[in-house]
């Protein structure tokens, strides 16, 4: 990020203020959610929360953030307009379903131009590498039992969550991965609110 602010988006910044928006930046990708004045004043070693707010203040009157009205967090970066938030639920297995959907983590910020019901998962292991998606990554879910042949899915079995292929065929669906080291999943016939959602999207973050 250019201190001098080539894009216009207002005046330049002091070495401290870049710093600042640096962090938000950082920690805003690790945890999916704007920080808050205290996370900031940790990240940044320690310093006191009123000198952050000082530094958000000053940020958001050159034009780098922008308040949002009604979040307890009320800024986000100025490159996020244009966006909406959605709930960050918490991790999705990408291998065999080891657990369930947890709890609600926050929420991250994606394009407008998405729409519906739509909550995020943190994507956990390798079996969907194939089709882009990695440990670590974020996939945003369009929630609903209706999902074409071929579509990525987040799928509940026994209780247990995985994000797969979805593939009907012959009367039978299975669960693909995207990974030659990992098996497909049959569907039994007897199974019902199996589909939790499609994926519609994925974001990845990089240190």
């Amino acid at each position: 990020m250019n201190a001098n602010s080539g894009d216009g988006l207002g005046q330049s910044l002091s070495p401290k203020q870049l710093a600042v928006l640096e962090c938000i930046q950082d920690e805003t990708s690790q945890l999916g959610r704007p920080p808050t004045y205290r996370e900031l004043a940790h990240a940044l070693g320690g310093v006191a929360v009123g000198t952050v707010q000082d530094h958000i203040r000053a940020l958001l009157k050159k034009g780098f953030l922008e308040k949002m009205e009604g979040l307890s967090r009320g800024f986000r970066l100025i490159h996020q307009r244009g966006t909406h938030e959605v709930p960050l639920l918490g991790r999705v297995p990408a291998g065999r379903p080891i657990e369930a959907i947890e709890q609600a983590q926050g929420s991250i910020s994606v394009p407008a131009s998405l729409r519906g019901d739509l909550f995020a998962l943190r994507v956990v292991g390798e079996s969907m590498i194939d089709a882009g998606i990695l440990d670590g990554d974020l996939v945003v879910v369009r929630q609903g039992p209706h999902a074409e042949n071929g579509d990525i899915v987040v799928a509940m079995i026994d209780g247990e969550a995985t994000v797969k292929y979805l593939e009907r065929k012959s009367g039978h669906v299975r669960l693909l991965p995207a990974n030659p080291k990992f098996k497909p999943i049959e569907i039994p016939a007897h199974s019902e609110n199996v589909i939790q959602g499609k994926v519609v999207s994925v974001q990845r973050f990089y240190p």
